[in-house]
């Protein structure tokens, strides 16, 4: 006697690429150790959106097999995903009051040790650096800058940066305390 089987509906598109995003992120950390799982799933479908564009896949699912398989596309899958936003002195009044509030406090330490982690390509990190130059605390500073992006993790320590982006830079500089003429720190060419 055959037992009748429950079909259920056909499943809608946007179920399906919940499943199929949620099975990439699991994918991804379960093979290469990077957790997307938390990140907000508009922006992170927004940016998968353009990675499936550039790899030329229509699914995410065809996506998964590309980053699953494929050195190459890994990489520019985590490329795509990193949120790669930097800038020197990026947010001057962050900068100003460590300046103003951990800066007295740093001083009474005989080794300081900062981790900036997501640097991105770098320009906070250096700030950071340019900041304790000026007060006297470099010396004796130890800052590790890190991020999960190696395309921008070797820009980062190339440290070379548009010439256009000096203005901007020089008065973000000055607005968070800036003590020098900022074109001390850096070489145009």
């Amino acid at each position: 006697m055959a037992v009748p089987v429950k079909r259920r509906p056909a499943p809608d598109t946007e179920n399906v690429e919940a499943l199929e995003l949620e099975l990439l992120l699991e994918a991804a950390f379960r093979l290469y150790g990077y957790d997307f799982r938390d990140y907000a799933r508009t922006s992170m479908r927004r940016r998968i959106a353009n990675i499936m564009k550039q790899e030329e896949v229509a699914t995410i699912s065809a996506l998964q097999d590309k980053v699953l398989h494929d050195r190459g596309a890994w990489e520019r899958f985590l490329n795509g995903v990193s949120v790669n936003v930097s800038a020197m002195f990026r947010d001057p009044a962050f900068f100003l009051a460590f300046r103003r509030q951990a800066v007295p406090l740093l001083r009474t330490y005989p080794f300081i040790r900062i981790w900036q982690a997501g640097c991105s390509l770098g320009e906070e990190a250096y700030s950071l650096a340019i900041l304790l130059e000026e007060e006297g605390l470099y010396d004796r500073a130890l800052i590790y800058a890190t991020d999960i992006n190696e395309v921008t993790l070797r820009q980062a320590r190339d440290g070379i940066y548009p010439a256009e982006m000096m203005q901007r830079y020089t008065q973000n500089y000055l607005q968070s305390g800036g003590q020098r003429s900022f074109s001390e720190y850096y070489t145009a060419r």
